[in-house]
């Protein structure tokens, strides 16, 4: 006779929100940094979650405080159970740097609950679900970065209810990430949604779709110079550049070094270039922008990531 696991194991990697022009609608899942969780089914009625890894001391551990905790909620009252649950993070993924941290984590425990309880949920409504995740951290449930740390690659979300569209990146397409070394205020994430005006012009609107659709179609049709043409943005980015000491300078560099498209990483304050490597070497992106921060006196670190897959499940007991 089968039984059901009362035990699930999941992993799902970070990700770059926006891409410039994409402000809360495009997604890009990064093979860098994964959150790694385990799930386990209790006869308690509480939600009890612990925090190991590299990143993980400063992790708040209350369910409603936590991002794993909220889509967590979710799931158990969809499934019609009111026993409790132990959530182990293994937190690997760099918190305020602009990678989606909070969203790895919430899509991670979606994707992970999901399969656990066997609800077999739509993309739309995982996404959607962890989501809530990111509204316990930042206030605002923004589904860029969950849904490309659940679906993979690169993803698009529009909509309420919210809808997703995932597209295959471009072979040959990698990113460049350059993360300035300096002090980073608490909430964050929060903060820098606040600087974004609430209303914006015509004028702008226009120029963010146009560039928006122009990123859309590069991916579409594997055409990384197209996708670059699209990375600038009139919403967000003047807002939140003043936050990043050099990033004009550090754009200029990154161009003038072959990259396709530079914009902030979600909120910053990450820079990323998107390089076709076919074309050009993305160190030597890489080193121009480290260049162009250390010419504002800004120490920074860098990689180079892939597009990641989406969030799997590991295993179940």
């Amino acid at each position: 006779m089968k039984t059901s696991p009362k035990s699930a194991f999941g992993r799902a990697f970070c990700s770059t929100a926006n891409l410039g022009a994409g402000f809360d609608v495009f997604g890009l899942a990064l093979n860098k940094y994964s959150d790694r969780v385990r799930l386990k089914l209790t006869s308690g009625r509480r939600i009890r979650i612990f925090v190991k890894g590299t990143m993980g001391q400063a992790i708040p551990r209350e369910a409603n405080k936590n991002s794993a905790g909220p889509p967590a909620i979710a799931l158990l009252k969809k499934a019609g159970l009111k026993g409790g649950l132990e959530i182990t993070i293994e937190k690997n993924v760099p918190q305020g740097l602009g990678l989606g941290s909070s969203g790895t984590t919430a899509a991670a425990c979606t994707k992970t609950l999901d399969h656990l309880l066997d609800l077999g949920l739509s993309n739309d409504e995982l996404v959607r679900i962890a989501s809530l995740g990111e509204k316990a951290v930042a206030g605002t449930a923004h589904a860029d970065n969950v849904a490309a740390s659940i679906l993979g690659g690169f993803v698009i979300v529009y909509g309420s209810p919210v809808k997703t569209i995932c597209l295959k990146p471009p072979p040959g397409i990698t990113t460049v990430v350059v993360s300035p070394q300096f002090a980073v205020r608490r909430n964050k994430t929060r903060k820098a949604r606040q600087i974004v005006p609430k209303r914006v012009e015509v004028r702008k609107a226009i120029l963010n779709i146009g560039r928006a659709s122009a990123i859309v179609a590069g991916f579409a049709r594997g055409d990384i110079r197209m996708i670059g043409t699209g990375m600038e943005d009139d919403i967000a980015e003047p807002y939140r550049e003043h936050l990043i000491p050099g990033f004009r300078q550090v754009k200029r560099e990154a161009l003038e070094a072959g990259a396709a498209g530079v914009s902030i990483s979600g909120a910053g304050p990450s820079v990323i270039a998107l390089v076709d490597r076919k074309a050009h070497d993305p160190r030597l992106v890489g080193r121009a922008m480290l260049r162009g921060f250390a010419q504002n006196n800004i120490r920074s670190t860098w990689f180079v990531a892939n597009p990641a897959p989406g969030a799997t499940i590991i295993g179940a007991s």
